[in-house]
This record gives structure tokens, C-alpha cells and sequence, in this order.
């Protein structure tokens, strides 16, 4: 047993990113049996984080290392996004006055493992969405001996929209549209044609013309579905006729 062990550790230490979560399934695929796995976790190993997951002995796994298992070994479609893809991912703050968990943001429809809460839930908050499809916008970022795919930066903005006025409000999301000065008019045309939610495809047209940002003159604004009639984004707010929304002014402190 003592050979067979020392054997089978070196092949999950070679085999898997370190600073990652390691699963049950994935170490029954290098051939690591649940009798093997338990014993890893007896000897300390190996520290259970909930049912089926598990952390390296020493090592120190970060909410990244949890998504890095997610996506790639469990094959969710689960992301860092949002005003923190913004902000930590990119460096992108602008007077934004108070810290937020972490956001990440999951397809509508996938469960994901109960692990991930039990071991992370105080670090992050979690939106169910579908108003963009879970396949497009999203690149690699290298987050040092592993990647994870987070949102590029135009549906990182597309996703704080999504939360706004709800989780941001319209003047805190506004002042990270004026730092969007280098988007991609193609990304930003097709995530534009791929969003459902009418509110946010109008807030984000609305407040890059505010920003005067030149790349919005590409955009071709016929090939996106507006919707029709007007929407309250914000109770007491003032009717932009132009975008058919509702809100107070993005720029007032």
C-alpha cells in the first residue's frame, strides 16, 4: 500500500494544476480508487472541502483554483464576471465606493457542486443568467500555473448592466462604461445581437453615447432588437426618448 501510495500522489501532483480543486471523479480517471482517496485524506494528504472534492496538503486554493475545476475538469459553464472581472481582472475603478464579493455567474439550468459553497460561499455571489449565451465573449486568463476563462472586458460591462440598478446603481456602472475607451466594435456588435435583455443592450448604447466613445459609431444599431415601448429602469427617474428608458442621470454624484 505504502508504494502504490506514494506512486499515485506523484501522479496527481504531476498531472494536476496545482492550487486547483481535485476531484473524486478525476482522480478515479488516473487511477486513484475511493479506498486510495480516503486513505490520502486519513494520512492528510489530501483536506476534503465537501462531498467529492479536495484540496493538495500545504496548498492554499483560491476561488480561481475552484473555477479552474469547474470549467475545465467538471465542465460548467460558471464565470468571474461583472463590476469584479472589472476590477480585478482588468483594474478598472473609477470612485466605485465599496468593495463586493466576488461575482460569478452560472447558466441558467446548471447545478453546481455543492463543494463549491460549502468551501467558498462566503467569498462570492452568485447570478443564474441567460441573457447572454454562455459560449461567446469569454477568453482565457492566466492566472499563473493554470487558466480560467473569465468574461472579455465589453461583457464584463454587459454583465454589471445586467446587475444594475439592482445590485450597482446607474452611477456607479456609468463611470466604468467611460473607462471602456479601447472596446472591440465587433465584440461589442455581436454580444449586442446575441443579448436578450432589452435593458441592458439600451443602458449600454445610452451610456457609451453619453461617454462619447468613438468606437459606438461603428455599431450599427439596426441589426440590434431594442424592443418597443418604454422601461423604468428607475422609479423617478427621467424618459430618455432617443433609448425608451427611464433613469436619473448617469454623471450626478
Amino acid at each position: 500500500m505504502a508504494t502504490q501510495t506514494r506512486i499515485n500522489i506523484k501522479n496527481v501532483l504531476k498531472d494536476w494544476p496545482r492550487n486547483t480543486v481535485i476531484t473524486a471523479r478525476g482522480m478515479l480517471k488516473l487511477g486513484i480508487s475511493r479506498d486510495l482517496q480516503r486513505y490520502y485524506v486519513k494520512s492528510g494528504w489530501l483536506e476534503s472541502i465537501g462531498r467529492g472534492a479536495y484540496t493538495m496538503l500545504g496548498e492554499n486554493v483560491s476561488l480561481d483554483g475552484a473555477l479552474y475545476t469547474l470549467q475545465t475538469v467538471l465542465g460548467l459553464s460558471v464565470h468571474q464576471g461583472g463590476y469584479s472581472a472589472l476590477s480585478e481582472k482588468y483594474g478598472k475603478t473609477h470612485n466605485v465606493p465599496y468593495a463586493r464579493k466576488t461575482q460569478l455567474f452560472a447558466q441558467r439550468g446548471k447545478k453546481l457542486p455543492p463543494w463549491l459553497v460549502a468551501k467558498y460561499g462566503t467569498e462570492f455571489d452568485l447570478y443564474y443568467t441567460s441573457f447572454l449565451p454562455g459560449n461567446i465573449g469569454l477568453i482565457e486568463y492566466d492566472v499563473g500555473n493554470f487558466l480560467v476563462r473569465i468574461p472579455c472586458i465589453e461583457r464584463a460591462m454587459m454583465e454589471m448592466l445586467y446587475l444594475t440598478p439592482k445590485v450597482h446603481t446607474v452611477q456607479e456602472t456609468y463611470q466604468m462604461m467611460e473607462l471602456l475607451t479601447t472596446a472591440r466594435p465587433v465584440t461589442i456588435q455581436s454580444l449586442l445581437e446575441h443579448c436578450t435583455s432589452i435593458k441592458v443592450k439600451r443602458l449600454f448604447l445610452y451610456m457609451a453615447e453619453l461617454a462619447d466613445h468613438p468606437w459606438l459609431k461603428r455599431i450599427n444599431v439596426s441589426r440590434i432588437d431594442l424592443g418597443s415601448g418604454n422601461r423604468e429602469i428607475e422609479k423617478g427617474g427621467r424618459l430618455n426618448s432617443k433609448y425608451g428608458i427611464v433613469v436619473s442621470d448617469p454623471r450626478a454624484i
